[in-house]
């Protein structure tokens, strides 16, 4: 991995070669490599390169609009969320804007392709040859609305951006500023106004089935700062990894009660300052 972030920050040139290499997590982390580094820019130039295939691919019909969509959104709410923690240095509103970015993305890819769910049962279909397959059909059933599918598809975008993010941030501090990106991670705390207005959200949403997902994207970034918490809580208390196993495996298990338990805590968190009242009572 280290490699990979040295042989980047070489050139532009580079930097542009692995993007354009398409390989998941890898190439929209080096596009955040590039934006946390070198600024607004370089990392422009990048993704003015990274996206030229893709624009090309859709222009000429070899891509979906709703493929290319979902590429061009993911790639720029990277590198939003890069600028953004780049500027401010704080987790919370590179967290948002990201947020944000990648669901307006979405919204706007869906408006364009024509709609989330009616091109994914297309494609589908496609696949089979044209005929209606009974996954298309399952597929109709699983997501009740195209508000459903899109807040879905919104939600795995701003994960998958997320984690991009947070991969190039990893990258910057391995090359340059040893241990910051534990530092930076362990003190994650949102803003009490944005924690309160993602919870309410989430609860607002989850009383309709249309827009769980919605909820979801609206608590991302707390439940962020809620698995932070627990990150910084387990080093302080020298618990080693197997309640952080234990935490992960749960969010696969039961993703909405923990999840709820997590952003519950963060909210907490924002509003009385675990960490430092953990400092103040020793």
């Amino acid at each position: 991995m280290r490699a990979i972030a040295e042989f980047a920050m070489r050139s532009r040139v580079r930097a542009v070669i692995l993007t354009l290499v398409g390989i998941p997590l890898i190439s929209p982390a080096v596009l955040a490599l590039v934006g946390l580094r070198r600024g607004s820019s370089d990392g422009l130039f990048v993704l003015v390169w990274a996206l030229l295939p893709v624009v090309a691919a859709a222009g000429a019909g070899y891509m979906s609009p709703l493929m290319a969509g979902m590429a061009i959104t993911h790639f720029v709410g990277v590198l939003a969320g890069a600028l953004v923690l780049r500027a401010t240095r704080a987790w919370s509103w590179a967290l948002v804007v990201l947020t944000i970015a990648t669901s307006l993305g979405i919204l706007v890819t869906s408006q364009v392709s024509g709609g989330v769910l009616e091109n994914l049962i297309q494609a589908v279909n496609e696949a089979a040859g044209g005929a209606t397959t009974p996954e298309a059909q399952q597929l109709s059933k699983a997501f009740a609305s195209e508000a459903q599918a899109t807040g879905y598809l919104a939600f795995v975008s701003v994960i998958s951006a997320v984690l991009g993010l947070v991969l190039g941030r990893w990258w910057q501090a391995l090359l340059y500023n040893p241990g910051g990106f534990r530092e930076e991670m362990h003190a994650l705390r949102m803003p009490l106004p944005i924690a309160a207005a993602g919870m309410l959200l989430w609860i607002y949403c989850l009383v309709s089935e249309h827009f769980v997902f919605w909820g979801a994207v609206a608590a991302f970034p707390i439940m962020v700062a809620g698995i932070c918490l627990i990150h910084w809580l387990v080093a302080r208390k020298g618990w080693g990894r197997g309640p952080l196993i234990a935490m992960y495996v749960s969010l696969v298990i039961a993703a909405l009660p923990l999840a709820g338990f997590l952003c519950g805590l963060a909210l907490i968190d924002s509003w009385i300052d675990i960490r430092a009242r953990s400092s103040n009572n020793r």
